[in-house]
């Protein structure tokens, strides 16, 4: 029962609420209280003042004391109150009726009091006493009027009995309200806790509801959407991934063993065996190349950017090296390379092998797609605070609608030509990788038939 938010949410709004009420209920009980006794010493103040007042009034027309009291004390009438006279040494003089022989007490501090102050107040045997002077000067007497507490207690007791039927009802349909309440503001989670369990890899294309996107609970709902949306997109790339690789793999593999199988199937001559060795070897390396280049690949969403070894490095000396490797490929297809460096020393922080391997690759592409003849250029420079590499070229460019995907995994302008030339579509996408994990850019400029353009910005001190 407590695994549930609603019973949670409802005890600890039960809880807070008792305190509350049982809080306020002893506040407004106790100043209640002490509003009926000061009210009480008010009206008790009132009626002995009352009577002195009268009593002076006949004493002065009387000249006697106790016919002046039993005057007073016959004319007014106070019921439920104990009203007396007494001298000035606090001896009863006349009282009321209701009295019935007994005597208002009256002790000598609260006549000395009342000598001072002009009234003062007393408890005495369960009576509250306002004792008043008769006159300015104490030497008439002092009238009193007294009150049982019980009086008091009987208004404050109804007040308690309110009190002890009053809270528990109100706690309870309180709690039945806050139940109620805290269901219908968590029926949304229930729902998309609901919707949520029912999405899986064959729907990912599923969404949760959002009844409000501007509450907390529409956001949330969104935020799960949003995730939603990015795990759809890993999940189509990661597909098209296994799809695109199991591909490339497929054909090297293929050659692989049919050549072996052809190989085997007979007795051969030593050139046979040389140029089965030799397709063997190329489509080996090919098929190496394939897994080095996506053993890279698979570090990407893992490894970049914190963990790369990340050290300074010289750019000038890595372009040197690159450029060295990569004019054997130009010789070889018969493309002139050239290059242009004449930057100061520039040094990157970055992993030199992901450099070395980036500007590799950027060569190796516009070497593979410039014809015999052509011409393949390297410039090196200082721009804006960051290191500009330009790898342009006098190839066969690219189309301007293939031009946005050629950094997509597997893409290739023109597959048959790709394949030919031994490209699987992964190094323009590993180049983009190593540049996004140093926090540079990369962007590219082609005309079809002319040649294209690759330049790339690093971040240098």
């Amino acid at each position: 029962m407590f695994d549930s938010v609603r019973t949670r949410l409802t005890l600890w709004y039960a809880a807070v609420l008792a305190l509350s009420l049982i809080a306020f209920a002893v506040l407004v009980y106790y100043s209640a209280a002490a509003i009926f006794y000061q009210r009480q010493d008010e009206s008790l103040r009132s009626t002995a003042q009352t009577v002195a007042s009268a009593y002076a009034e006949e004493f002065e027309e009387k000249q006697s004391t106790r016919t002046a009291g039993e005057v007073v004390l016959a004319e007014l009438v106070f019921p439920n109150r104990y009203v007396q006279v007494a001298d000035n040494n606090g001896r009863p003089i006349a009282a009321t009726r209701n009295i019935s022989g007994a005597v208002v007490p009256m002790p000598s501090t609260a006549l000395s009091q009342a000598r001072e102050r002009g009234f003062s107040f007393v408890t005495v045997n369960d009576l509250r006493i306002a004792v008043v002077p008769v006159a300015p000067d104490g030497k008439l007497g002092f009238a009193t009027a007294a009150e049982p507490l019980s009086v008091i207690e009987e208004g404050l007791r109804r007040l308690r009995r309110d009190f002890f039927a009053g809270v528990p009802v109100v706690l309870l349909l309180a709690s039945l309200g806050g139940y109620f309440l805290a269901r219908k503001s968590l029926s949304p989670i229930t729902s998309m806790n609901r919707q949520t369990q029912s999405i899986s890899a064959g729907n990912l294309s599923s969404r949760l509801d959002v009844t409000n996107p501007r509450d907390e609970l529409g956001r949330f709902a969104a935020t799960i959407n949003d995730l939603l949306t990015r795990l759809e997109n890993s999940f189509s790339e990661q597909q098209r991934f296994i799809a695109d690789a199991s591909h490339e793999l497929r054909t090297p593999l293929a050659v692989l063993r049919g050549e072996t199988e052809v190989a085997l199937n007979r007795t051969r001559s030593v050139s046979e065996y040389q140029e089965s060795l030799s397709l063997i070897k190329d489509e080996a390396e090919r098929l190496s190349r394939i897994v080095e280049d996506l053993f890279t690949l698979a570090r990407q969403p893992i490894d970049a950017p914190a963990a790369l070894i990340k050290e300074p490095l010289s750019l000038n000396e890595a372009v040197r090296d690159c450029v060295r490797a990569a004019q054997v490929l130009a010789i070889r297809k018969g493309v002139k390379l050239n290059t242009e460096d004449d930057s100061p020393a520039l040094v990157l922080h970055g992993d030199e092998e992901l450099i070395k391997r980036m500007i590799l690759n950027l060569l190796d592409n516009a070497v593979k797609y410039t014809l015999e003849g052509g011409e393949v250029s390297l410039r090196l420079a200082r721009q804006n605070g960051h290191a500009q590499i330009v790898v342009r070229d006098t190839g066969i460019g690219i189309p301007p609608a293939d031009q946005p995907h050629v950094f997509d995994r597997f893409y290739r302008v023109d597959k048959a030509r790709s394949r030919a030339l031994g490209g699987a579509g992964l190094g323009l996408s590993i180049v983009q990788w190593i540049v996004d994990a140093h926090g540079g850019r990369i962007a590219v400029e082609s005309t079809p038939g002319k040649g294209s353009a690759f330049t790339v910005e690093l971040p240098v001190t």
